[in-house]
């Protein structure tokens, strides 16, 4: 009974917002979002610069085939926009 005791009391004393238990709990969350937002900062960097490959990417495709486009339609009688 006694060891339940001090173990009340230890836990009763330390939600003193001075104690070195929520100094310790203190610490130990701010480490945790830390940690937490590096991880979120390095993962939004990753998604951003795979979004940037997938646009780089799809630019290189879609342009070669507009280019391809253009030049099938412009045919061998030239451009028709400026009649002479």
């Amino acid at each position: 009974m006694k060891d339940i005791g001090n173990y009340v009391r230890k836990r009763w004393r330390s939600t003193d917002p001075d104690s070195y238990d929520q100094y310790k709990r203190g610490r130990e969350h701010d480490r945790t979002q830390t940690e937490q937002r590096r991880k979120d900062e390095v993962r939004h960097g990753e998604q951003d610069r795979a979004e940037a490959e997938r646009r780089r990417e799809y630019e290189e495709r879609y342009g070669a085939e507009r280019k391809a486009e253009e030049s099938r339609t412009e045919g061998p009688g030239g451009d028709t926009s400026h009649p002479e």
